[in-house]
């Protein structure tokens, strides 16, 4: 039996950029355009299955997100001891 090098198809979600929605399909079959929100086909990108057990490096804007979301909890709870005082 002759075995051919075939490559399958990747497979993974397009995630719409414009709305979030998700579709389960295969890179090589990009969809026309986002079924939720009609936007064009240029605003979804293939997030790859296979990709997921790789590491990702986080970026900048990322960190700056981590870094902004701890201050809000840090002013949450700041705010809930002096709610917490003033029911004494």
């Amino acid at each position: 039996m002759v075995q051919l090098n075939k490559a399958l198809p990747t497979t993974g979600e397009w995630e719409c950029m414009e709305c979030g929605y998700i579709e389960e399909g295969s890179e090589s079959r990009r969809p026309l355009k986002c079924p939720e929100c009609s936007a064009p086909a240029s605003a979804l990108e293939f997030f790859s299955y296979e990709d997921e057990g790789e590491e990702w490096d986080r970026t900048e804007d990322e960190n700056e997100l981590d870094d902004d979301y701890e201050d809000e909890e840090d002013e949450f709870d700041d705010y809930d001891e002096d709610a917490e005082e003033d029911d004494r």
